[in-house]
């Protein structure tokens, strides 16, 4: 009989922790479906669950008009648009002297190793090809 109590009381306690999960999941969409709602206004970025990034031009029901950069309209259903967001465009002004700081670094890296095989390969030169010359003459 206790161990019938016990089962009963786990299963209730599951019970309880999955609608406590269930209901923190629908109040965390019902306001990401506000939060879009109110994105939804004419100039806004938006993306969309197809990864499609444009402003909203008009809303008519659940109709929501995109717009491109070129201006270019496309029409798509409310419930694909995810949210509003602004498009990842990479910034290459930020990034060009951080690049060219790195160029110059390797290529600093690249002259260095350069000189040391030089150093290296003078020093050991000698040896190597009058052995060699000695191995011929004596063959």
């Amino acid at each position: 009989m206790n161990m019938l109590w016990m089962i009963l009381f786990m299963l209730i306690a599951f019970w309880a922790m999955s609608a406590l999960v269930r209901r923190q999941q629908q109040k965390m969409l019902a306001e990401q479906a506000r939060r879009t709602e109110e994105a939804l206004v004419p100039g806004t970025w938006v993306r969309t669950s197809a990864g499609f990034y444009g402003t909203v031009v008009e809303v008519d029901g659940d109709v929501v008009t995109l717009a491109t950069p070129l201006g270019e309209e496309s029409l798509w259903g409310k419930r694909f648009i995810v949210g509003a967001e602004e498009p990842p465009f990479a910034s290459t002004h930020e990034e060009e002297p951080d690049q060219e700081v790195e160029d110059v670094e390797a290529v600093e890296d690249v002259e260095d190793e350069a000189e040391d095989v030089k150093d290296v390969g003078a020093e050991d030169a000698d040896e190597p090809v009058e052995a060699a010359d000695d191995e011929q003459s004596g063959a």
